[in-house]
């Protein structure tokens, strides 16, 4: 359940600072903040993970599911979002109202679910299901552990976010749900193998294949893409080596999003700061013996289009200084940060990056342009948006299938927009069942 803010609330924004999905407002920098009485939680963005009630000074933070039904907070913080819709985040996700549902009549469905994909997606479906059903849940991974991306693709230098994997492994401990880690869907098991075997088939797969330049070089020898980067420095386990040997003293990052900041926090970390994020020893040495001193963040559109947020920006800025520089040669001691936008790589080869504004020297190329979801066997696919197509979560051409997270979306939204797509894809899922429920007569006469 999500967390609210309760009176007494001193605004210091320590809860704002930790939080991993920017759900609570108004924040430093937005119109109304230290003018309202405090702060407030978007209910559907929230993923329960605690971090905003770790840090508040005050003991202001509760989670919703131990306040009384009528306790006047509750109201209050949802009242604050009706008054500034700007603030909420749809992730991404259509507008569309779920299905009217009947939490008593669907307590009588017996249902037999699978949720293919462990990650936040599947895990907050999972959780739903049991709130508002008796369903029986099998929930599959090929990993040998649960929690997707939000194990294995958070910074290991932001330990509050990462509490959010403490959240899912609760829910799978669930006696109505049973774990099978180790299973390759497509290998191991296909569509019709479940679609045969279970009342309905949830996916959420993601979208773990990194997007690819397209630039001649790409790949080569010092350059490398964010999935493969991440999972190495993120212990995952296909990944056990560097995927690139990083060479300074100048890196570039192609990408304006979040991941990008995060890649260029940890190449322009210093030893002491290295020391204190949740690394192996093997990748702390690496890092800290790149000689990476400069890192370009490259963005193909303008300033306007970065998608990286206001507070990831200032905590790369507390370790390196923005500054312009001369791309062509080596940067001079000392770490800093490069924001080159509205400039598009073409080549990359000996060390050279080729753009349309000039040339760059650099030892390390990282392209960090997002994610998409590899084609399902089995499911239909939109190859122009890179994902599986539906309505309102129900996988086109396929019954009692349903999709949810970055399948669904796209590689678009967070971890919170996860739980929301999650709670619109199981509201359709029951209402399908309840539609479709036809009970034997419990006396013939």
């Amino acid at each position: 359940m999500a967390f609210v803010v309760g009176g007494g609330c001193c605004s210091d924004a320590s809860c704002i600072a930790v939080c991993p999905v920017n759900c609570i407002h108004p924040a430093p920098g937005e119109p109304d903040f230290g003018m309202t009485d405090g702060v407030y939680i978007d209910p559907q963005v929230c993923i329960d993970c605690g971090a905003c009630a770790e840090a508040c000074p005050v003991d202001a933070i509760s989670p919703l599911d131990q306040l009384a039904a009528d306790d006047p907070r509750i109201a209050v913080n949802a009242e604050f979002y009706v008054r500034h819709p700007e603030l909420r985040s749809d992730g991404g996700l259509e507008s569309w109202g779920p299905p009217s549902f009947d939490a008593w009549a669907a307590a009588a469905v017996p249902l037999r679910v699978a949720i293919v994909g462990a990650g936040p997606a599947g895990v907050y479906a999972a959780r739903e299901l049991l709130f508002r059903s008796t369903a029986e849940i099998t929930l599959l991974d090929k990993l040998s552990q649960v929690g997707g991306l939000a194990r294995y693709g958070v910074a290991p230098d932001h330990p509050a976010t990462r509490q959010i994997v403490g959240v899912l492994e609760r829910v799978v401990r669930h006696p109505r749900i049973r774990l099978r880690l180790g299973v390759e869907f497509g290998r191991d098991v296909d569509h019709a193998s479940l679609a045969a075997e279970y009342d309905a088939v949830i996916y959420a797969v993601g979208a773990p294949e990194s997007r690819l330049a397209g630039i001649p070089g790409e790949g080569s020898a010092g350059s490398c893409t964010a999935g493969d980067f991440v999972a190495w420095y993120n212990g995952h386990p296909r990944i056990d080596a560097c995927p690139v040997v990083l060479r300074g003293p100048r890196a570039v990052v192609i990408g304006n999003g979040n991941v990008a900041i995060d890649i260029a926090r940890l190449l322009l970390s210093d030893p002491a700061r290295l020391a204190s994020a949740d690394l192996s020893d093997p990748v702390r040495r690496t890092l800290a013996g790149s000689g990476i001193r400069e890192v370009v963040l490259l963005g193909r559109r303008g300033p306007e289009a970065a998608a990286y947020s206001e507070a990831a920006l200032h905590e790369l800025l507390e370790l390196a200084p923005l500054e312009d520089a001369d791309l062509t040669t080596d940067p001079l001691p000392g770490r800093r940060l490069v924001l080159r936008f509205a400039t598009s790589p073409s080549r990359w080869h000996d060390g050279v990056l080729e753009t349309s504004t000039g040339l760059i020297r650099a030892g390390t190329l990282i392209s960090a342009i997002g994610f998409q979801t590899p084609p399902v066997p089995g499911l239909p696919y939109d190859d122009a948006r890179g994902l599986v197509p539906h309505v309102d979560g129900r996988v086109v051409g396929l019954e009692r299938t349903y999709v949810t997270g970055w399948s669904r979306r796209g590689s678009t939204g967070g971890l919170g927009h996860n739980r929301l797509c999650a709670e619109q894809a199981v509201s359709t899922l029951l209402a399908d069942a309840l539609a479709s429920y036809n009970p034997e007569p419990a006396y013939r006469s």
